[in-house]
Formats: C-alpha cells, structure tokens, sequence
C-alpha cells in the first residue's frame, strides 16, 4: 500500500469515527429528554443561539441574610421526583456574606416547543440549557412564588417541564397556582405532590450552605 492510500485510509477512518461520535451525542433518546449546557463568558463574541425577543426575561434579585454562606443555582433533571444527574447542573456558586445580593436573569425560550433553552445570564458569564422531547410533546414553564429563604433552605425558581398532548402536566399544577405562580407551603409538598407526578422536567432553585 502506498502512502497516498495510507493517508486517505487514516483521514476516513478518523471522518466516520467523529461522526459516529457526533451521532452519539446529537440523539435523543425516546427514554429521556436530551440536556446540555453550554457556557459563554460575558463580553465574548459567540455565535451560540440567543433567546427570541418574545421569550420572557425573569431578573432575580436574591438579598443574603445569613453572616456568610455558599450558594449554588441548580437546574436539575427529574424524572417521577428522582434527581438523575448530568453533567453541569450547577449553573453558579460561590461564598456570600450578609447584606450582599446575587443578580441574575433567566430567559426560557420555547419558541420551538419541543426544544427549549433556558438562558441564565450571570455577572461575567452565560449559560444556556437545552432540554429537547419528541416532536408530539411540549415544554412548558411555571415560575414559583417568592418564598422565604431562611425558613426553606432551598428557594424553589423556575419547573420547565415536558407535558403531553392531553396537557396532563399542565392540568397537575393548576391546582397550585396562585396568579400564574406555582404556590406551596413546603419544599417536601414539592417533592410529594409536583415532582413525583410530573414524568419528566427541570426543577430550577438556589439554595444557601452553611460554611
């Protein structure tokens, strides 16, 4: 074999290996909905999708109260109230101190109801998390009512989640809304009475952790 044959050989075995990976990856599986994240830092050019102007824009202004503390934003997949992890459900983190407080903004884009983004947009950086179903479903979003941080722990944000075409998920909630916002007295009556009856979503919340 010469070695023009030897470099085609090795150039197309390298072609089908990318693109069998590229497969790999690009396939949504029927079981589950497909999540990825991707992170661009501020100020950098980037030709990543950017939300439609008629998606809507939610600022959270969150003030910490407690003398100092870690925080982490999570957007976390569940599945009939099972967290199933993935590989950066962490949006943000860091240590903040009392009197100090944490600006961000979220943007679900569902003009394609089968395939949403929710961008978060932080202080020196942007995420956008992308949550896909079968074409026959959709994806919605519900924001939750303000709750009070110290008595929770963990404050309840945003639940995207993939309904059906009877809108079973849809109907679920209904029964906790109070002026378009999810309403609840406690992050167990989440888990019990939401999250274990909905088959498939993204339960987005802070919490504070005590050094």
């Amino acid at each position: 074999m010469n070695k023009s044959k030897i470099i085609f050989l090795f150039i197309f075995i390298v072609v089908l290996f990318f693109d069998v990976l590229s497969q790999n990856i690009n396939t949504t599986s029927n079981q589950s909905p497909k999540i990825k994240v991707i992170s661009t830092p501020m100020g950098v050019e980037s030709s990543r999708p950017r939300p439609s102007d008629s998606s809507e824009r939610i600022k959270y202004e969150i003030e910490i109260i407690k003398d100092s503390a870690y925080y982490s934003l999570k957007a976390d997949k569940m599945e009939k109230g099972v967290y199933i992890p993935f590989f950066s459900d962490e949006l943000a983190k860091g240590k903040v101190y009392k009197g100090q407080e944490i600006y961000f903004e979220m943007v679900p884009d569902i003009t394609n109801p089968s395939n949403m983004i929710l961008f978060t947009y932080l202080l020196h950086m942007t995420r956008a998390t992308y949550l896909q179903t079968d074409a026959n479903k959709h994806i919605k979003y519900n924001k939750f009512e303000s709750v009070d941080q110290q008595k929770y722990g963990l404050t309840p944000l945003l639940l995207c989640y993939v309904d059906d075409e009877n809108n079973q998920t849809e109907n679920l909630l209904k029964k906790f809304l109070k002026s378009d916002l999810i309403t609840v007295t406690s992050i167990e009556e989440i888990q019990e009475k939401i999250l274990k009856h909905i088959e498939k979503c993204l339960f987005v919340y802070y919490k504070l952790i005590d050094e």
